[in-house]
């Protein structure tokens, strides 16, 4: 990309506002020209420890005309209200997942982006590192036929024992009580990083259903015990609009037992992938000639944790005017399905999706690390 950077600016200070500052440094698409918090103390210490010039107030940020792009890190049910209140500022957004937690929010944020020739994305962006890029690329070039199905797998036990847990950033989490409430659930933490990527793999969804289970009435974790307010275990089955089908399990009920992630199935071959949180690692290939499972290396950059190539990526699409692959559209059409799978559940039926999204154009081979295509 060449001329000025897009001064981006950062609202919500905490943890994972950490990768951001420090990825951000390396790509020449953006600069983070303020960050602001409700925790004015927050805002300062991320702005001194990364070399940001200002730190702002929320209300500063968005009334600062040198902004084009506000990287939104709040809590979950703030995404929403927070997406809202930048795009009638006259900025940009990108949301980290979910774009938001009510479908209604979601809807609300495209519509005043078409009115105001603005820009929506929404993470996770990990569906743009090299692991996944290469297993596009696989899957596109026909090496394992038409795909036929797919495998979606997460199984995280939360409990007073495995609520801790470490990101890629080496920060640690813990997962308060709150988690048992709608909208904080795996299906709508974790969930967005499985159907994005899968989103990226075989294309948008058509319809759902699944079966959503709420098993205890009380659980505890970090902070004591809590009552269970929504599912935290979803079955379902989504069929693609290109015709295959995948079967979903995220739960946070049960024990790990090494499952995959995601496979992809076609007529000529399987594809195993990675954990959709990781922006690289191991793919395994099995063809139709033989039974082993053959390692395949990535032919992309981005391996490591570059958390903030979404937003890199949407600033060099407004420049050039192509649309960005981190989209909004994208980013509603999971939470849509993350309701339609509820949905399907509670009313014993299929849902079919009344809004889709584009696949994400993949990225060009030979890219240059924290570099960005026009």
């Amino acid at each position: 990309m060449t001329g000025q950077p897009t001064q981006i600016g950062i609202i919500g200070c905490g943890a994972i506002s950490g990768i951001y500052l420090q990825n951000a440094q390396k790509f020449d698409a953006i600069q983070v020209a303020a960050c602001a918090d409700l925790r004015i103390g927050a805002a300062q210490a991320r702005a001194e420890e990364y070399g940001v010039p200002k730190a702002y107030s929320v209300e500063e940020l968005l009334a600062d005309p040198e902004i084009e792009i506000v990287l939104n890190l709040t809590p979950h049910r703030a995404h929403g209200e927070v997406g809202i209140a930048v795009l009638k500022a006259g900025k940009s957004v990108y949301n980290e997942k979910p774009l938001a937690v009510y479908r209604e929010e979601g809807q609300r944020m495209l519509a005043l982006a078409r009115e105001k020739g603005l820009r929506v994305g929404g993470a996770p962006d990990t569906f743009l590192g090299g692991a996944w890029q290469t297993a596009r690329k696989l899957i596109d070039d026909g090496v394992i036929g038409e795909p036929v199905a797919a495998l979606i797998c997460l199984q995280a036990r939360v409990g007073p024992r495995r609520n801790r847990r470490q990101s890629d950033d080496g920060y640690v989490s813990f997962y308060q009580t709150d988690f048992f409430e709608f909208g904080v659930t795996w299906i709508f933490d974790r969930g967005p990083y499985y159907l994005n990527a899968i989103i990226n793999l075989l294309g948008p969804a058509r319809r759902v259903t699944a079966s959503a289970r709420k098993t205890w009435e009380e659980r505890e974790g970090w902070g004591g015990w809590a009552q269970v307010k929504t599912p935290t275990h979803v079955a379902g089955v989504i069929d693609f609009a290109n015709g295959a089908v995948g079967s979903l399990m995220i739960t946070s009920d049960v024990y790990d037992t090494g499952l995959p992630h995601i496979e992809v199935y076609g007529s000529e071959g399987s594809l195993r992938c990675i954990d959709p949180n990781l922006f690289g690692g191991q793919l395994y290939l099995r063809r139709a000639d033989g039974p082993e499972l053959i390692p395949v290396e990535s032919q992309f950059g981005y391996n490591e944790n570059s958390r903030g190539l979404g937003v890199a990526d949407m600033a060099a699409a407004i420049r050039s005017g192509r649309p960005h692959r981190a989209s909004g559209e994208m980013a509603y059409h999971v939470i849509d399905i993350v309701h339609a799978f509820h949905e399907a559940s509670q009313e014993n039926r299929h849902v079919e999706l009344t809004r889709t999204c584009e696949r994400p154009a993949p990225l060009p081979v030979g890219l240059a690390e924290w570099s960005i295509d026009d």
